[in-house]
């Protein structure tokens, strides 16, 4: 599977732990405008995020910025999923995470790509998570299929806060319509036209 990193897109080299821990920590020193001295610091912040990420099982950790919108977090994990993947499973899906996903998924939308439709997922947390004290990020979730390889990415993008949210969820979306076979260019592709953030973006 082949994914079209747009500009704003900052991967880290995860498989190399030690340097991803490096240019975490540079990316939240230029974000924040930090001193010299503050080093040691933002390499222990990024230590704990970049070995959280991997207890995750994450294959893909990378800083989204934008000049409009706060820095936010993305990670990529692969899952198994069954094979015959097609629009009655990602409907299924689709469903299912609306019914049991938690409370705080809002909506729920079906993104074309080359691999097949896309079950994206937006979790807004609500008064719910805040009394039970739970993370309360902003996320998008997106299920993207590789056919013919029984798995699938969990791709989510995480903000901590609602600055920029439309601008995030413009970007998510272009990343998930992008997906392309192995071997073959990704591209950028637009969503449904009917069914997208871009028309029904939940009001925070």
């Amino acid at each position: 599977m082949r994914l079209a990193m747009p500009a704003q897109i900052r991967r880290l080299t995860l498989h190399d732990p030690p340097a991803a821990i490096r240019e975490y920590a540079a990316i939240i020193g230029d974000l924040r405008g930090a001193p010299p001295g503050a080093a040691a610091d933002l390499e222990a912040l990024a230590a704990e995020a970049v070995e959280g990420v991997l207890r995750q099982g994450a294959f893909l950790m990378a800083v989204v910025v934008s000049e409009v919108a706060d820095p936010a977090l993305l990670t990529g994990v692969a899952l198994e999923v069954p094979q015959g993947w097609d629009i009655e499973t990602a409907d299924a899906l689709r469903d299912s995470v609306e019914e049991v996903g938690g409370p705080d998924v809002r909506q729920t939308i079906l993104v074309e790509s080359a691999l097949g439709p896309v079950v994206v997922a937006q979790r807004i947390p609500g008064v719910e998570q805040v009394r039970a004290r739970q993370p309360v990020a902003l996320q998008l979730q997106a299920f993207v299929p590789e056919p013919g390889a029984e798995r699938m990415l969990l791709l989510t993008l995480s903000a901590p806060s609602a600055c920029g949210w439309a601008e995030h969820q413009s970007v998510f979306t272009e990343l998930v319509a992008s997906a392309s076979p192995s071997g073959v260019a990704p591209h950028s592709a637009e969503p449904v036209a009917d069914d997208s953030f871009e028309h029904h973006t939940f009001g925070l």
